[in-house]
């Protein structure tokens, strides 16, 4: 057998008794993956980077941070219940990791995660220093081919189908004896220009160390997602906003920064499922290695008379955007083909707090198809 695959069982051996510490014994874990205690401590951290018991210390501080967001449980509960022998051991492990207490926790703002690793979806390459400091929760992955089961819904409105998509196909896995805390939830968008209900919703649930499925069941298809190249962070669920903003994130600010260009195969989002409640969402933004070799062009502007638009801090490329749009819209511009925006951006790092200020500016020259217009001050 591989070390990757012998690795890999032993991770899913820790998955599937993460909750159960009378199994999760090193000896245990190194019988799964049929080898010596002492040669998984060493391939484990070869091919994770993290020790057999940190890693287990993680996932288990992982699942109780849900359960404290999504149950009325008390901490103690919690803590015994995500495989922790002591409540002592349960808050020192979960602060360490989390910086914070398990009751602060309930009430921060804040996600800790740290998914279960699935060494067949690494994928290895160079970025630049600056992308990766500035989007830490950003991961490029190679998506194997997916087989399962999927159920396309059809809506009059675009918001909220992605949760009412969902339900619907709850409830049917659920008829058909499947039970989504051990599948993999995966979903994309589909625009239906032709039919009288214009947008559509797949979604596609992958069960996890089973066999594939692919029967055909009631209200189900088999459904093959192709895989590839992805671009995945992760948002909390039932935030549309923060959704949104994510997907803007990654296209906007990552991409054109990263060494990747956008990839031929489609959109993913992926529902995390705990405690059969949806706790967080993956986006995937399929990508490619880009093979364009930009070059830079010197060239000299003559002078223009311009309005400027100017914001600060991480939200201001958005607000100084939202305000020239503004303006033009008083001035009766908007959508006028003869106007040319010009936007400058600068950065400046402070190394004792590690925090970006980034101050643009949205230029509208004032000269209109050879007109003369005074803007006002």
């Amino acid at each position: 057998m591989h070390t990757e695959e012998s690795i890999q069982r032993a991770i899913e051996h820790i998955e599937q008794h993460l909750n159960d510490p009378p199994f999760l014994s090193l000896e245990e874990i190194s019988g799964a993956a049929a080898m010596s205690v002492p040669n998984l401590y060493r391939q484990f951290y070869a091919l994770t980077g993290h020790p057999v018991k940190e890693y287990i210390r993680k996932r288990r501080t992982s699942e109780a941070a849900s359960l404290l967001r999504q149950t009325s449980l008390s901490s103690k509960e919690i803590g015994y219940r995500s495989g922790f022998d002591t409540y002592q051991t349960f808050t020192k492990t979960f602060k360490k990791y989390t910086g914070l207490t398990p009751g602060m926790y309930r009430k921060a703002e804040i996600i800790y995660s740290f998914e279960c690793i699935r060494l067949q979806e690494r994928y290895d390459y160079l970025e630049n220093r600056h992308v990766t400091e500035r989007f830490p929760d950003v991961k490029v992955i190679h998506l194997p081919v997916q087989h399962g089961v999927g159920y396309f819904h059809i809506s009059e409105c675009e918001e909220g189908i992605e949760a009412e998509a969902y339900q619907r196909f709850q409830t049917i896995l659920m008829e058909h004896h499947i039970q989504v805390n051990t599948c993999r939830i995966f979903g994309w968008n589909v625009d239906l220009d032709d039919s009288p209900l214009p947008h559509g919703y797949q979604l596609v649930a992958v069960e996890q160390n089973k066999p594939a499925l692919g029967q055909e069941l009631a209200g189900l298809s088999p459904v093959q997602i192709p895989g590839g190249t992805y671009a995945v962070t992760w948002v909390r669920s039932g935030a549309s906003e923060e959704i949104v903003e994510a997907w803007n994130r990654l296209l906007s600010e990552w991409l054109p920064l990263s060494v990747f260009e956008w990839g031929d195969h489609g959109l993913l989002e992926e529902f995390q499922v705990f405690n059969s409640q949806v706790s967080r969402m993956k986006l995937y933004l399929p990508v490619q290695r880009s093979q364009d070799k930009e070059t830079l062009e010197v060239r000299q502007r003559e002078q223009l008379r311009v309005m400027v638009f100017r914001a600060e801090e991480n939200e201001g490329f958005l607000q100084a955007d939202q305000e020239a749009v503004q303006w033009l819209s008083e001035q009766g511009w908007r959508g006028d083909s003869c106007l040319q925006v010009l936007i400058s951006s600068t950065q400046e790092w402070s190394t004792a707090y590690i925090e970006q200020q980034v101050t643009v500016e949205c230029c509208i020259p004032v000269r209109l198809c050879n007109q003369e217009q005074e803007a006002g001050e």
